[in-house]
């Protein structure tokens, strides 16, 4: 199974969005690997998208072609991660907010949760501040997941934050706010629980929250 999941990793890397949906149709056949398996490799095969892009030797078509890739295989994956998730481990809100489209990380994360045993309510991309609280108060959320691509997100990151002070949500509900510019520093600035910046963290903090 390990030559599998390193043809999968590199049909998504390639943008070959057929061969990576053949893979995963091989992967839920064989029933071997581990929803962590196959997350990880998921998420290194977007890590190495991500630092081709940086280094400009991919450009825009090849990430897109590599998204394509991830949506295709995530569909065909989803309800094998599913079968395999752990008891319920916390509700969760999440999406990416106003202003930012970015959602290949966020589709990654959210089957990477739901695998973990999270009930996980995805609002997609560009989401406004009153979707999240309506939704965080329609679930009772135990955790807001924030997913911010750039830093010019900030404002809209505020704005959720203090918008749930106002409305008497705060107290009861833990923040994590990720994306790929991330930091310590953007965490303490806007006034966060957590932040993450790929799937290992992100599990790592909503488990750290929730256990404290």
């Amino acid at each position: 199974m390990s030559q599998t999941l390193e043809k999968f990793k590199q049909a998504i890397v390639d943008g070959d969005a057929d061969g990576s949906v053949t893979l995963s149709e091989t992967i839920v056949t064989r029933a071997d690997a581990t929803a962590e398996q196959i997350i990880d490799h998921l998420s290194a095969a977007m890590e190495e998208v991500g630092s081709r892009y940086e280094t400009g030797e991919y450009f825009i078509p090849e990430m897109l072609r590599s998204a394509e890739a991830v949506e295709r295989s995530l569909a065909v994956l989803e309800p094998y991660l599913f079968e395999r998730q752990q008891d319920q481990s916390g509700v969760v809100v999440m999406g990416t907010v106003k202003g930012d489209i970015h959602n290949i990380g966020k589709n990654i994360i959210v089957s990477a949760l739901k695998a973990a045993g999270y009930e996980v309510h995805d609002l997609g991309v560009n989401v406004s501040t009153t979707k999240f609280i309506d939704k965080v108060r329609q679930v009772d959320a135990d955790l807001l997941l924030l997913s911010a691509f750039t830093t010019s997100t900030k404002p809209a990151v505020l704005e959720i934050l203090s918008t749930l002070e106002d409305e008497g949500l705060r107290d009861h509900l833990k923040v994590i706010s990720g994306g790929a510019s991330h930091s310590p520093e953007f965490a303490r600035e806007v006034g966060v629980d957590g932040f993450a910046t790929d799937v290992k963290s992100t599990l790592a903090v909503c488990r750290k929250l929730l256990s404290d």
